[in-house]
């Protein structure tokens, strides 16, 4: 996989191979094919099982697992005051009105050589408008990618995949703040020009880095869930 330093605008899209078994009943067919597609998805992938807590209530973990919490931010590398919305469009931080630049995320959990999966992948992990996620993940390390498309894209083949940063969630459980990642970004409206045209127009990514909100997250997070598992630690994402 690509840092994105090296990244590239090459794509080279496949789709899983997926078998589909014919039910008996002619009326469950179309039930059974939708629910084969999504386990045959599940498998090519292999989906990491992340947790959502839901605000208001109480955090609960499972032994092995932490609840993670951070922030993505996205920024214009020329001038930081610039700030987009990637994740959710909100015209008054976008410049001239129109769409601004996306970023869809994929996380994936990372394993050993020679173990059955090389990862596991969370396509598109749940995130708040504002860049902050809360995940309850297991124990292992990880790996935050990004697909810097103006228009967005959910696909993550090598060619247009970057490494955004790598995290780990160590077996002692807790909560985990990863600190807050800062992109900096690079387009302009040729480039916008050529979104509209062709969706696979992408914008440059400047700048990685990552500082510490941890006061201002945290506050947020115990305004959020009444509980938390404890303790609360600090171990920051690592940028590529």
């Amino acid at each position: 996989m690509r840092t994105c330093a090296q990244f590239s605008a090459q794509v080279n899209e496949r789709g899983p191979n997926q078998t589909l078994h014919r039910p008996p009943l002619r009326g469950a067919f179309r039930a059974t094919v939708v629910s084969v597609i999504a386990v045959a998805f599940c498998l090519q992938s292999s989906c990491v099982p992340i947790g959502i807590p839901r605000a208001g209530q109480p955090v609960v973990i499972k032994p092995g697992q932490a609840l993670v919490f951070g922030r993505i931010r996205m920024l214009d590398a020329m001038n930081e005051n610039i700030t987009y919305s990637p994740f959710k469009f909100d015209p008054w931080d976008e410049p001239f009105f129109v769409t601004g630049p996306r970023m869809t995320l994929e996380l994936r959990q990372l394993f050993p050589p020679g173990g059955v999966f090389k990862y596991k992948a969370y396509p598109a992990p749940p995130i708040e408008a504002d860049g902050s996620f809360f995940w309850i993940l297991s124990a292992g390390d990880y790996e935050l990618l990004g697909n810097p498309r103006l228009l967005g894209s959910k696909r993550f083949t090598p060619g247009e995949t970057c490494t955004l940063a790598r995290f780990s969630v160590s077996t002692t459980g807790g909560t985990i703040y990863v600190g807050a990642l800062i992109i900096g970004i690079d387009f302009d409206l040729v480039d916008f020009i050529r979104a509209w045209k062709n969706d696979e127009a992408e914008y440059d990514i400047r700048s990685l880095r990552v500082v510490d909100e941890r006061e201002r997250e945290l506050s947020k997070l115990r305004e959020r869930f009444p509980a938390i598992p404890e303790p609360v630690v600090t171990e920051y994402m690592r940028t590529e």
